[in-house]
């Protein structure tokens, strides 16, 4: 006690480095005539530095613009409704049928699982559909607005003013909790060019004369505002959305709007210079920021969204993905910013907005941004992985340091508080502040009590930390523990140990917590914005949000059995790093490693790191390499170890109906859905539309074969028995079947494995025995990177090999890549035509049986899947399987014309095939994949079927070249 005490009141003393920190973290008590001058300079320095960024820009390859006829088009007539698609377009049978499905279910609002083979026109099936509906519901909604009785015009006197009701008035959020309705570290942007509204308080008389009985009450008829939110995995899929809804002749009748980060859309050149640009960017707007020149210059003709559209439409953008608005208003006059643009104004009549799932899925995220799904279609397309997202969203974790650190920032504002009260004011600027002392005061008493929340949450963490134990993959120095919810539930009410942190919404303490949030987090008005120098750091305010987005799921006691605590100790030195053989949940090797996925509301803590000073400053802001660094005076709870705990959420149904229990549809889309069973039980909604597209591409151009044994007679299956052994039979089989076919096949190969552990296990059996030195002769060999920002590089290798074989090489005709299934070439990325002819695929990927996190899924399904109906904990692991499989065999055959071979490399898929129908697992890989699936007992009969497919596919296509 003793030894904490000395190390507090060394923390403030005015050393000679420490000083200097709290010079530097002071800076900005300032008086506002020295900031205005300091931000003169910085803009002159900036008006250099856009100029640059503008030739940048302007150097980039030029995007072709999006022509735009509304004009020309086709139309077909489907349950009433006229759906309109491009001049000249024949739809295929699964876009009708998906077009027919979808129309159904948002005139009745119902929902829908809609998949649809990769190339079968999945996209334009949801967008002609969707808008087709809305465009009529809105000439509706127009008409009804006409003919009401409190609002219309039809039936009001002409003498009697309008008293218009604007179409955001049913689209204020409810204030539901402290929390919904305070403004967190975001929504200080929320309502920048949005007039408040005043509330509407309809007062009665006292003496008024009561009402004639007779006479019927005006009803309003008026129907709500709808919007559509079509929500993908990654911006760069919002592009492919964004050039077919182009295609479509609903642009600028359908109005559209693109939500993204700053990342991606800032322009400032010094914001883009800094490592955290959300960051730089809230601190230059802030109160006491310099502000930002192209925000500047969107007020005030840029404040609404009729203008903006109008500068847009001028400037040739009519229907724009992020690229192209970036690149419109970085290279126009004004040059208005494409954040606030796109985030802010266009939001306010947008009726498509396209963004990525988080926006919608994650509840910090989600209330944060201007988003409104009450009411509201939902279309999630690349939907296959919805349920980890779900799960994802309605997890929370929490680190030692970040915890720490947080500690650090309160008593650091609540130092600067002390200095105000005990120095007085002397800045004339704000000398007219009527209560200034009161108010500083309250503010203490906040950051008092928020100070007493976190270190109590320190105390619960160092207490359930005790329950770890060495880890089962004999990773010297690691530890964890996994505890179920009546566990967790008693770590938090641990009176022994001065916990008493359950505090479900509506209690007391709760309520306390999001009162005192809202007041130090909310947006002040101007002449009050001096005290925002007294909001706590971003770091702070992400964990104490994070609580109490828990609590409120915690809270619930229908949702308490669904959460499990999971306690992970990781030596500091040791740096995990992402296997396929890991669980779906985490990108860590080790069952042991903590969650590096848990939703992005856990990566904001190292994405919205605080300015460093001397006391903070680390070389990676989300773990110690000193512990003595930390400046609260507690010790760490395992020396040279980083302590996370996860509190994971085993049911996606909690996130989904939280995010779309209001919604009026919502439509999951993919290319593989199935196996759909999952995706039924587990978000706990009723899907009452369902479509299984046929794939668009003829017979005669896909091949797909189980191998169940090799060249050598060998059986097959990638078990971890068969693998673990470096020297096993196994090896030397699949070595065989990849070289055969690359020194048969020209172009692209891929070849998915199950694990890097396989991978690199498989590529020393394969230079061992020359096979590798044999495939190199014809191919570029090349791995799936282990770093995502090494992924451009090697794909521009990849298709430089097939595009350009003899740059590598007289003999080389194409490339070869190595990839695990889950990773990031399995997802996300179009290999049509040469760039992949051949997709092989060893094993079945399923998750890391003895990962924590599948460990406790599994558990937690086998234990509720009567009362629930959820799927046992093996049919939910299997399941996850064969949807990884489906996924990474979908990367070829991309559209009607293309043709490739899919190469199944395990005996257990023989039952997938025609001949072995029994069972569950009849309906695990995709439909269009089943439906061409042939098992071959040797491999001479399948070496006669190949060669023949091969041979006609590349004689057809010699032809074509030849006729062309």
């Amino acid at each position: 006690m003793a030894t904490k005490k000395n190390t507090e009141a060394d923390f403030w003393k005015n050393g000679t480095s420490s000083a200097k920190s709290k010079s530097d973290f002071f800076r900005n008590r300032k008086s506002y005539s020295e900031q205005q001058n300091e931000s003169k300079f910085v803009k002159q320095e900036e008006k250099y530095e856009i100029t640059e960024v503008v030739q940048e820009i302007k150097k980039s390859k030029k995007r072709k613009r999006l022509i735009i006829r509304n004009d020309e088009y086709g139309k077909l007539m489907m349950l009433g409704l006229e759906v309109r698609v491009p001049l000249g377009l024949s739809l295929y049978p699964t876009q009708k049928l998906m077009i027919v499905r979808i129309l159904s279910a948002l005139k009745t609002s119902q929902n829908v699982l809609a998949e649809s083979p990769t190339g079968s026109g999945k996209t334009m099936a949801l967008l002609a559909s969707t808008c087709a509906w809305l465009l009529n519901y809105i000439q509706q909604k127009r008409a009804a607005y006409e003919n009401c009785e409190i609002h219309g015009s039809a039936l009001r006197p002409k003498n009697e003013p309008n008293q218009v009701k604007t179409e955001n008035d049913e689209d204020v959020k409810p204030t539901v909790s402290a929390l919904k309705s305070g403004d967190t570290f975001e929504n200080q942007w929320v309502d920048d060019f949005v007039p408040h509204k005043s509330e509407k308080v309809q007062v009665k008389k006292e003496n008024s004369e009561p009402k004639e009985t007779g006479k019927k009450e005006p009803e309003c008829t008026c129907m709500p505002r709808v919007r559509v939110y079509y929500g993908t995995r990654t911006h760069k899929q919002i592009a492919q959305v964004v050039k077919e809804f182009s295609r479509l002749p609903y642009a600028n009748i359908i109005k559209h709007t693109i939500l993204g980060s700053r990342e991606q859309s800032c322009i400032n050149p010094t914001a883009r210079k800094q490592p955290d640009i959300s960051a730089y960017c809230k601190e230059i707007n802030s109160a006491h920021g310099i502000g930002c020149s192209f925000k500047t210059a969107m007020r005030p003709r840029y404040e609404k969204a009729p203008p903006l559209r109008d500068h847009l439409q001028d400037n040739g953008t009519v229907v724009f993905d992020i690229e192209t608005i970036v690149e419109t208003l970085a290279t126009n006059t004004p040059q208005l910013c494409p954040y606030f643009c796109t985030n802010r104004i266009l939001t306010q009549d947008a009726d498509l907005i396209m963004c990525p799932f988080s926006y919608l899925v994650d509840p910090l995220i989600r209330n944060s941004s201007d988003v409104h799904l009450k009411n509201s279609v939902i279309i999630l397309d690349e939907a296959h992985n919805i349920e980890d997202t779900c799960r994802d969203a309605a997890s929370f974790t929490f680190t030692e340091k970040e915890i720490d650190d947080s500690i650090l920032s309160i008593r650091l504002k609540k130092h600067l508080v002390d200095t105000e009260l005990t120095n007085g004011q002397k800045d004339m600027d704000t000398a007219q502040i009527v209560d200034r002392k009161i108010i500083l005061n309250e503010i203490r008493t906040h950051l008092v009590f928020l100070e007493n929340v976190l270190l109590e949450m320190l105390r619960w963490m160092r207490s359930v930390s005790r329950n770890a134990r060495p880890a089962k993959n004999d990773r010297q120095g690691w530890k964890s523990c996994t505890m179920c919810s009546a566990n967790l539930f008693s770590s938090l009410t641990n009176a022994e140990e001065g916990v008493d942190l359950f505090t479900p919404p509506n209690s007391p303490k709760h309520t306390e917590i999001s009162t005192v949030f809202s007041e130090m987090t909310k947006h002040n008005e101007p002449e009050m914005q001096y005290f925002d120098q007294f909001k706590p750091s971003s770091t702070a305010i992400v964990v104490i949000e994070k609580w109490l987005y828990f609590q409120s799921f915690f809270g619930n006691q229908q949702y308490q059995s669904t959460y499990r605590l999971n306690v992970s100790i990781e030596p500091i030195n040791e740096r995990p790093i992402f296997d396929g053989d890991s669980s779906i949940f985490t990108n860590s090797p080790r069952s042991s490693g903590p969650r590096r996925s848990a939703g992005p509301r856990n990566m904001q803590y190292r994405e919205m790191q605080e300015v460093k000073t001397e006391w903070s400053t680390q070389s990676d802001g989300d773990q110690w390499i000193d512990p003595s660094m930390s400046q609260t005076g507690h010790q760490p709870i395992s020396d040279g170890c980083k302590t996370t705990i996860s509190l994971w959420c085993m049911s996606p149904a909690i996130s989904f109906r939280d995010a779309f229990g209001e919604s009026r549809s919502v439509v999951l889309a993919s290319g593989t859905l199935c196996p759909m069973d999952t995706l039924k039980t587990e978000l706990g909604t009723e899907f009452k539309q369902q479509v299984e597209g046929d794939q668009v591409i003829s017979a005669e151009n896909i091949f797909a074969a189980v191998l169940p044994a090799g060249p050598y007679g060998n059986r097959l299956q990638c078990t971890f028995r068969n693998t673990s052994d470096p020297e096993s039979a196994f090896y030397s089989e699949v070595g065989a079947i990849i070289r055969y076919v690359c020194l048969n096949v020209p172009a692209g190969i891929l070849c998915f494995l199950p694990s890097y552990r396989v991978l690199e296990q498989l590529k020393t059996c394969m230079m061992r025995n020359s096979s590798m030195r044999q495939i190199e002769m014809k191919k570029r060999i090349l791995f799936e990177p282990k770093r995502s920002s090494e992924l451009t590089s090697v794909m521009d290798e990849f298709d430089d090999a097939i595009f350009n074989p003899t740059k590598f090489g007289e003999s080389i005709n194409g490339a070869l890549m190595f990839a695990v299934f889950r990773g990031k070439i399995s997802e996300g990325i179009d290999f049509a035509d040469d760039r992949a002819r051949v997709v092989i695929s060893v094993g079945i990927p399923f998750p890391n049986a003895v990962d924590d996190h599948v460990t406790a899924k599994k558990s937690y399904n086998d234990q509720n899947s009567k009362e629930m109906g959820i799927l046992t904990g093996d049919e939910w692991y299997v399941t996850q399987a064969y949807r990884a499989l489906n996924q990474a065999l979908g990367r070829c055959l991309r559209h009607k014309n293309d043709w490739g071979a899919m190469l199944l490399i395990d005996e257990r898929l023989e039952r997938q095939t025609g001949t072995f129908t029994g069972g569950a697992t009849s309906a695990r890989v995709s439909k269009w994949i089943r439906a061409q699936l042939k098992s071959y007992p040797s491999f001479k009969i399948f070496n006669n079927d190949f060669r023949a497919f091969m041979e006609r596919r590349m004689g057809v296509g010699k032809e074509s070249t030849v006729n062309k």
